[in-house]
């Protein structure tokens, strides 16, 4: 056997060392392993020497079973603890050189983020972030009840208790502000008492008749009842005697002449 057929390969070595890696920190850190399942899969590509491997990211993904971002976040942990170069090339795949541990511990932990801090796993964090901060959050000073200086007690109700029965303006779940005149003061938006029609017409535009006197008077007399100087008084029976047309100066009824004397009855 020649020593050109003992030479291990820098690519075999390199899987070797990782492997042996996985195997270190695997428990503790899963991500781990895929990264090192793509690193595998470039170092196939390589030459003896480590260098010379161009596959590209569609190629690396297909062979690993991920996506291409996985295939690029893994790339970036391996060049992130010092065990893998790359070269970018204009318009063509990158160039990657194995680089051997040589026998340093590898820090994971200071890079694995890049593979850890996907876009789900930002949204979901950021979603489950809003949440405690909404289940935790401080009630509005609006819903913080404040104890009243004039010493007037409130009407919220607390823990289930009901208020005073001698708090007659106690509102459920809305605080009562005392009046300054301790007058209480109906509210605004109330509903008012509808106004009765009954013995009135509840057309405003319709002309109501005047009602009559009460009792009626006698024919006859409504015409001259406010006016006395139209009328006197009989000389016989103390009786208003109404004017008369044929006899306008008389003072006696006519059924009263008869018991005045000859010359008062001339007079008249």
């Amino acid at each position: 056997m020649s020593n050109e057929d003992s030479v291990q390969w820098v690519s075999t070595a390199w899987i070797n060392a990782l492997r042996a890696e996985v195997l270190r920190v695997g428990r503790q850190l899963p991500e781990v392993a895929r990264v090192v399942g793509v690193g595998v899969w470039i170092a196939t590509y390589a030459d003896k020497d480590g260098g010379n491997a161009f596959p590209s990211r569609e190629t690396l993904a297909t062979l690993a079973g991920c996506s291409q971002e996985t295939v690029t976040r893994a790339v970036k942990v391996l060049v992130g603890v010092g065990v893998l170069g790359r070269k970018r090339r204009p318009n063509a795949s990158a160039v990657y050189q194995l680089l051997m541990p040589l026998g340093r511990p590898l820090d994971w932990a200071a890079h694995i983020h890049h593979m850890t801090d996907t876009r789900q796993r930002k949204a979901y964090a950021k979603k489950k972030a809003s949440e405690i901060a909404e289940a935790t959050r401080t009630a509005s000073t609006d819903a913080v009840r404040t104890a009243s200086t004039d010493g007037v007690p409130d009407s919220v109700r607390s823990g289930g208790s009901e208020p005073p029965a001698e708090d007659p303006d106690s509102v459920h779940g809305r605080p009562r502000n005392a009046s300054t005149d301790a007058v209480r003061n109906a509210s605004v938006d109330a509903p008012t008492k509808p106004t009765t029609t009954s013995g009135s017409d509840p057309h405003t535009d319709h002309t109501m008749a005047d009602l009559s006197p009460q009792p009626p008077e006698r024919a006859g007399t409504h015409e001259h009842a406010d006016n006395p100087a139209t009328w006197s008084h009989c000389r016989v029976c103390t009786r208003p005697v109404l004017p008369d047309p044929k006899r306008p100066g008389r003072t006696v009824h006519a059924r009263c002449e008869h018991l005045l004397t000859e010359p008062e009855r001339t007079a008249s």
